[in-house]
């Protein structure tokens, strides 16, 4: 059976994104990007929310992402990748394609079939959802050392209690902290 992994940073009061869907206070740095290239190595289909995927399409596949990261570049270029969208009309990034309709059910039949494991990254509003659903088997939260002023919580639409274990932590260089957890029994 497949695993679904979430990936999401956050800043330390606990926002994704900031004022007006900004995430660019994250820095993605030399031991970030590091972390980056070894998580890419999985060769995990990669899951994204409608904004989020719009979002790194408009990064990774530019020379510019292929000059400053060029493995991640290549990694996130190369990688199978689903986009949820109800309004997306077209996934034109490589090796992308669109689920529509009850997404959760959707991820439920895919979970069950063998294969790549499934990696979220970003995309709160599907991490909600999926966590309501019992569908996440593991967070992976990167936490940056930072405070904003408004933001949206990472479990901002979350309907139910979520009961995590701490299984393993790194700190980075750049004051970053990667928290890894799973679902508790």
């Amino acid at each position: 059976m497949r695993t679904l992994n979430s990936f999401t940073f956050i800043t330390l009061n606990g926002y994704y994104k900031g004022k007006n869907e900004d995430t660019s206070w994250h820095k993605h740095g030399g031991e970030e990007s590091q972390y980056s290239q070894e998580s890419l190595q999985a060769d995990n289909i990669l899951l994204f929310g409608r904004t989020t995927y719009e979002m790194m399409y408009s990064f990774w596949p530019t020379p510019m992402a292929a000059e400053i990261f060029p493995e991640v570049a290549a990694g996130m270029n190369r990688a199978e990748k689903i986009v949820f969208s109800n309004s997306l009309q077209s996934a034109d990034w490589n090796n992308s394609r669109i689920i529509r309709g009850n997404i959760a059910e959707e991820i439920r039949l895919l979970k069950t079939i063998p294969g790549k494991d499934l990696t979220i990254l970003g995309s709160g509003s599907i991490v909600s959802q999926f966590s309501d659903a019992g569908l996440i088997d593991s967070y992976q939260i990167l936490i940056d050392p930072l405070v904003l002023s408004e933001g949206t919580s990472l479990f901002d639409k979350l309907k139910k209690r979520l009961e995590l274990k701490l299984v393993d932590s790194r700190i980075f260089d750049s004051g970053s902290v990667l928290l890894k957890y799973q679902k508790s029994s």
